[in-house]
Parts: structure tokens; C-alpha cells; sequence
């Protein structure tokens, strides 16, 4: 018999905190029993490697102690709706860590008699913290906000072309942001036909009314890269996903979340940007006028420039900071408007001060520094140039409003030496109007937790799992280790428990109850995917793996995302010849915009494409879905980004390395079926195990052994286990930790 011993870490008083490990009181007579399991064959799409059990606990002194009388209500002191971080002890050495969760306490005359606790796997606790939060409560994602246009930049032009890249807590994230060929609203076509050339969505690049047609940069959405929703996951929940697992796999690269949270346009709410027109049109506003060492302000864009303290005669600077006072006033009839003001680093997107959902004269108060010290904001990329400050409003009607801005710089040098004291201030008034009252305008900055998809992150993540076939463990570091069921299983060793196990009486049985597995995506709901699943009797993407038709149950896999079946253009004016674009399209079977379950695709780079299509901003669509009455400034681009299900185009005899489709699908930028072996996601992930679990050779055993300490600490569900001439993997194991006797459920690994 082994010795259990059970720790548990407690909660310090009025603290959700944990106190150092203490030993728990455990019953003489009870024995505690741990189920194991990894893959359910009779639940194929289990997610977690949790253990978990309920067990009692004597109402002793010190468990009384470690639970503080959590049974009178009269004591506040102990939160039984979080966990408890526990440790299980066999002859003193470790068996398994998790947390412990306070269930009930049984009372008898009025004391309490025992307490009621379960015993979960450490994974729980993440999957606790989560709970029911979305990915819009991700706050790090936030670091991803830009401006869609600056005085400067076309972000939208950028994105598509190139990708945006950011600078993150000096992490460089290349293509963070793209802008992929899928329209919100409209149909794409390519034409170099004279006819075609008053069609507003033809984006060919030459003929006619090429600043009024093509590639409008209000048609677009960006999109955020998976690893970068990820990584705010991390931070959001203090965890780590252990590097070099499936998460850095090339699976995920350039995987992409598109960024359509409602149907058609990105609202904004209206956009006014500090460069626009004012009343004052005087020259630049300097702080000191030698030099502009204290930076400026430029009246004609907005912008006040804001530099590091240049001058190295006193080293080093004791202090250098600069306070910026913004007040709006809205005029007497538009004190009501609502409207949002943020003040940004044009230069990098660096979003300094947000206010939202405000109204009347308000004042914004904004400190910077060149080190981030006392509070104030540290500014990115100072360094490298100045700072490009500007200030944004966006309101939902017209508004007028006189801005002020003040700005005072301080600069100390070392102590008792020298002090420069600068303050500016500047009155200005602006107008800002919408194009009509009901349709907001298509610049602004991008916040990409108001773009983000209505999504639970508990839902992302295990549509993620469902996916790709992932199981999920922590390791010792207490890393959150991710790997497909593969990789888990060929991780494991192997171990011969043929004297352990009592071969006389077992049982055999069916592995699964299931005639088929349906793999498939969210309900279509744009018009090409619902037109292909009319005429195949299928969603596009789906497998439905059929086994047994004698069997009447069957077992359903579902995506918590959407799949868009996208479409390789043809230059229908030169003989339907194929191009290198291939788009998107979110409208439904009556050509109206559309919002479905989240998209997940792959962003290709399409670079020095034969065909290049017309890019243009400035120019906004009118309602009728005809050309615009005005035109914008247009771009002749043969480099783009077309969203896909593979990651790369491939060709006609090699398929894609990677493809979001379960089934064999034809590949739309190369028409081919490759045999049906095109990397599916069924062929990649699932195959292996299904078609095993499935095999007519394949059965169930279920064998009791009583296993020895030595086995009960190295035995780990990724294993092989041989039990006389045949080997098995493990499906389910339960174990009554003082007696070492154990339940196995085995799947034999076919011959």
C-alpha cells in the first residue's frame, strides 16, 4: 500500500492569494481513486489532459484550519469558487499537481462532518480564468491599433500590398495586419474589356474610370495574425505556451483572423483629424526657436513633433518631460454629440490616450517622457525619429468645436544646475460633418478589440483544438504544452505491464458506437459557399467519415468558425484566362452583405503578378452599387494579398503543405483534386487515429492491474503499453492511488 498525501496551498484572509503548501488531513478508511484520460474514443474530441475527483476530507482541526470554517456564513474569509492550488504525494514523491476545489460540507448535529472536495487536473485553472471572456476583453491586442490614414501613410493600400508591421516591447511583428482581397459588400471581377470598365467592382488596372472602380479601400477589412491573438492570450491569463510545439509550427504561419464584426462597412463613427482645416493658419508654433529643441507645432497638418532633449552639454538630463492639454468645446447646438478622441503617434500607430462615448467640453490630459518615468507615456520608436503627435475625434453626426491645445515641456538638468521651462498654447476650430447622416466615413483609427469577431476566447481556443487535433498539457515548468494527438503519442515510451495485470478475466468490446464522424464549419453564409453546399448536399470543407452503416449514432465535430469557399478571377475581356487574384466575397444568396461564424484563413502574397489590379482611395461607393460621382487617387499594385485555405498557391502536381479543409476539396487557385490528397486537415490531424479507432481489427480491452509505485510515477497516458504479445495505447485509466489497483481501457494497436 502506497502513502497518499494530499497538500494544499490556502488562501491567505481576504485574499484570493495562496498561502505556502500545508498537509491535509486525509479519511483512514477512504481510498482516493484518479481517472486519467487523454482521447476518448467515445469522446473523440475531448480537449484537455485534466484528471479529475471527488473525494471527502475529515472535518479536523487543520483541514478546519485550511478552509476556515467555510460552513458557518457568519465567516467571509474563503472563496470556494476559485481553486486551490493542491499537490498529491505517493510515499513522498510527487504524483500530480492541480487545484482543489471546495465543494460542499456535510454536517452532523449541527458540526461539520466532512468536506466534499474535487481534485482537478492543472489545466482546469486556465480553463477557469478564462470563463466566459471575449476576445474583444483582450487587452493586449490593443497594441495593434493604428490609424487607418495619415497625413502620410494609406495603411489600407499598405496592408494589402506589404502587411503592417509592428514593434511590440522590442518584439518585431512582421505582416502583423493585412488587408486581404475579401469585399464586405460587393463581387470583384476582372476585366480588361472597354465594356466592363464602368463595372464599380471591376479591378483590372487599365481602361476607363480607373479612379472610380476597383479595389476601393473602403471595400476592405484587415485581418490579425493567429499568433498574435495568441500571444494576447498569454498575457491576458499570465500563462506561457511552450515554444517550439504546434503553436510555432508552420501550420500557423501566415494564419489569420479576419477582423468582420458586422456586416458591410467598418464603422467608425465618423473621423476628424487634427490636420484637417482650421481657422488659424499661422506658420509652425515652436516651443524654442532655436533649433526646435523642445519640438513644434505644425498648424498646417495638426501634428506636434515631440523629440528627445537633444542637447548633450549636461549630462545627464534629470528630467524631460512634456505635458499636452487638449480641450474640445463643442458650439451650442452640438453639445449632445457623442463622439471618441484619441491622441496617436502617427509614426507608429501608437495609440497614447483613448476616451470613449463622451460628450460637451471636455479636457484630455496627456504626459510624456523619453523613458516612461513618473506615470508618464513612453513613447516608441523616439529614437529612430521624431514623434508625429496628432489628435483624432470621431463623432456619429456633425459636430463643431473649437480645440485647444497646450503644451508645456520641462527640462532639469543634473541638480542645481539649470532649469528650461517652455509652454505653448494654440486655439483652433474645426467642422466635422459625415458624408450623409447614416453612413460613417472610411477613415479613422482601427481598434482592433472593436473590429475583433463576437468570439469567446474558450470558443477560439477549442475551435483551434478541434481543428488541428490538438491535445493540451502542462509540463513541468508549468508550460501550457500544445501538440497534435500524434506528436503526443510519439512522445511516450514504452512499458511492459504483463506481470501487473490480471490476464485471466477482461473484457473486449467495440472501440466506438458510430457509424460516422461529421467534421464541419459554422452554417455558410456567404452566397458561393451556400450555392456549393445546394448542389453537393455538403458544406464546402466538410467530411462526413463513414464507417458502419449498421450503426445508427453518429459523431459530430463543428467548428466555431466559418469556411469561405474563394474565388480565382478570370479576365473575362481576354478569353476567361486565369489570373493570379483570388478574392473573397461576404454576401449572402440575395447579393446583400452578410456575417457569419469568424473566418480563419491563410493570407498569401501574391509579388510581381502578371495582372495588376487597381487600387484606389478617396472614393466612396454609393448605395446604388453604381460608380462614384467622384473620383480618388488610384494605385496600379502587382503586388497583393489574396486569402486562401492553403497556405500557398501550389501548383497542378504538389499540393499546399497546409489546407483548412477537411475533406478533398478541388484547390481554387489550381483547379486540381490532387487525388484527394491534398493536406486536408482530416489527412494531417485526424487520419491516423480515426482510421485506427475505425479499424474492423480494432477493439476495445479493458484489463485490472495492480500497479507498483515505480509504475504509478513514470506511467503517463502518451505510453505504449505491452501486455503480453500485444501492445495498446491508452485510452482510459483509473486508479485507486493507495492500492495501486488500476481499471485500463486499451485500444490494440492493429495488425
Amino acid at each position: 500500500m502506497q502513502q497518499v498525501i494530499l497538500y494544499i496551498s490556502p488562501q491567505i484572509v481576504n485574499s484570493n492569494t495562496e498561502a505556502d503548501f500545508v498537509r491535509v488531513d486525509l479519511m483512514e478508511e477512504e481510498l482516493i481513486t484518479l481517472t486519467q484520460v487523454i482521447q476518448d474514443v467515445q469522446d473523440i474530441e475531448k480537449l484537455f489532459t485534466d484528471y479529475s475527483k471527488t473525494f471527502n476530507l475529515p472535518a479536523s482541526k487543520t483541514n478546519n484550519k485550511i478552509f476556515k470554517y467555510w460552513f458557518n456564513p457568519d465567516f467571509n474569509s474563503f472563496n470556494n469558487q476559485i481553486f486551490s492550488t493542491a499537490r498529491i504525494e505517493l510515499n513522498h514523491f510527487e504524483f500530480k499537481t492541480g487545484q482543489i476545489q471546495l465543494n460542499e460540507v456535510v454536517m452532523k448535529d449541527n458540526k461539520p462532518s466532512m468536506y466534499k472536495v474535487t481534485f482537478f487536473g492543472e489545466t482546469v485553472d486556465f480553463k477557469n480564468a478564462i470563463n466566459e471572456d471575449q476576445l474583444s476583453d483582450l487587452a493586449w491586442l490593443s497594441n495593434f491599433n493604428f490609424v487607418e490614414e495619415s497625413a502620410i501613410t494609406d495603411k489600407v493600400r499598405e496592408g494589402l500590398k506589404n502587411g503592417l508591421n509592428f514593434t511590440r516591447d522590442g518584439v518585431l511583428y512582421n505582416d502583423a495586419i493585412i488587408y486581404p482581397l475579401i469585399t464586405h459588400t460587393g463581387s470583384y471581377i476582372y476585366s480588361s474589356n472597354s465594356a466592363d470598365f464602368t463595372n464599380p467592382y471591376n479591378i483590372n488596372a487599365s481602361g476607363a474610370n480607373n479612379t472610380k472602380r476597383g479595389v476601393l479601400k473602403e471595400d476592405l477589412k484587415p485581418a490579425i495574425t493567429i499568433r498574435i491573438i495568441l500571444k494576447a492570450i498569454e498575457e491576458q491569463y499570465g500563462i506561457t505556451f511552450k515554444t517550439g510545439e504546434f503553436f510555432d509550427s508552420s501550420a500557423l504561419d501566415n494564419l489569420y483572423l479576419w477582423l468582420h464584426r458586422e456586416k458591410g462597412k467598418i464603422l467608425l463613427n465618423g473621423y476628424w483629424n487634427s490636420y484637417g482645416a482650421y481657422s488659424r493658419t499661422a506658420g509652425d508654433v515652436q516651443l524654442e526657436n532655436s533649433g526646435n529643441k523642445y519640438g513644434y507645432y505644425d498648424i498646417s497638418q495638426g501634428v506636434f513633433y515631440w523629440d528627445s532633449f537633444p542637447d548633450t552639454s549636461f549630462s545627464p538630463a534629470y528630467a524631460d518631460d512634456t505635458t499636452i492639454t487638449v480641450t474640445i468645446t463643442p458650439l451650442a447646438s452640438f453639445t449632445s454629440v457623442v463622439y471618441d478622441l484619441n491622441m496617436v503617434n502617427a509614426n507608429t500607430g501608437q495609440v497614447l490616450k483613448a476616451t470613449n462615448q463622451i460628450s460637451g467640453t471636455q479636457t484630455f490630459v496627456l504626459k510624456i517622457n523619453k523613458d516612461g518615468s513618473g506615470g508618464a507615456m513612453l513613447l516608441t520608436d523616439v529614437n529612430t525619429h521624431p514623434a508625429k503627435i496628432i489628435t483624432t475625434l470621431n463623432a456619429n453626426s456633425p459636430i463643431e468645436f473649437n480645440y485647444s491645445i497646450k503644451i508645456d515641456r520641462y527640462v532639469r538638468y543634473a541638480e542645481f544646475l539649470n532649469l528650461n521651462w517652455n509652454s505653448i498654447t494654440i486655439n483652433l476650430s474645426a467642422t466635422f460633418a459625415p458624408t450623409t447622416a447614416t453612413q460613417s466615413p472610411i477613415s479613422g483609427n482601427i481598434n482592433i478589440n472593436e473590429q475583433i469577431p463576437k468570439l469567446k476566447v474558450k470558443d477560439f481556443l477549442n475551435g483551434l483544438f478541434k481543428q488541428f487535433n490538438l491535445t493540451v498539457f502542462l509540463n513541468l515548468k508549468k508550460e501550457i504544452v500544445v501538440q497534435t494527438l500524434d506528436s503526443f503519442y510519439a512522445g511516450g515510451e514504452t512499458q511492459d505491464l504483463t506481470e501487473y495485470v490480471k490476464t485471466d478475466t477482461h473484457t473486449v468490446g467495440d472501440s466506438l458506437p458510430f457509424s460516422e464522424v461529421d467534421f464541419e464549419y459554422s452554417e455558410p453564409k456567404t452566397i458561393l459557399a451556400q450555392r456549393f453546399e445546394l448542389l453537393n448536399n455538403q458544406k464546402y470543407g466538410e467530411l462526413n467519415y463513414r464507417v458502419d452503416v449498421s450503426k445508427k449514432n453518429i459523431y459530430q465535430i463543428k467548428l466555431p468558425f466559418s469556411q469561405m469557399l474563394f474565388e480565382r478571377l478570370k479576365n473575362i475581356g481576354l478569353g476567361n484566362s486565369s489570373t493570379q487574384c483570388q478574392v473573397g466575397t461576404s454576401i449572402d444568396e440575395e447579393l446583400n452583405p452578410s456575417i457569419g461564424a469568424p473566418l480563419i484563413f491563410y493570407g498569401i502574397r501574391i509579388v510581381d503578378a502578371d495582372e495588376f489590379i487597381n487600387y484606389v482611395k478617396g472614393a466612396t461607393r454609393p448605395e446604388d452599387g453604381g460608380l462614384p460621382s467622384t473620383g480618388g487617387t488610384r494605385s496600379s499594385l502587382d503586388t497583393y494579398h489574396i486569402p486562401s485555405v492553403c497556405n500557398e498557391v501550389g501548383d497542378s502536381v504538389n499540393p499546399p503543405t497546409h489546407n483548412l479543409n477537411f475533406g478533398s476539396e478541388i484547390n481554387t487557385y489550381t483547379l486540381t483534386d490532387y487525388s484527394g490528397n491534398n493536406n486536408s486537415l482530416f489527412q494531417t490531424y485526424y487520419q491516423n487515429y480515426i482510421t485506427r479507432v475505425f479499424n474492423t481489427r480494432t477493439r476495445l480491452f479493458k484489463f485490472d492491474a495492480v500497479l507498483p509505485l515505480k509504475v504509478l510515477l513514470t506511467l503517463t497516458l502518451d505510453d505504449l503499453v505491452i501486455i503480453g504479445d500485444r501492445t495498446y495505447t491508452i485510452n482510459k485509466m483509473t486508479t485507486k492511488l493507495q492500492s495501486g489497483e488500476t481499471s485500463f481501457e486499451l485500444l490494440n494497436e492493429p495488425t
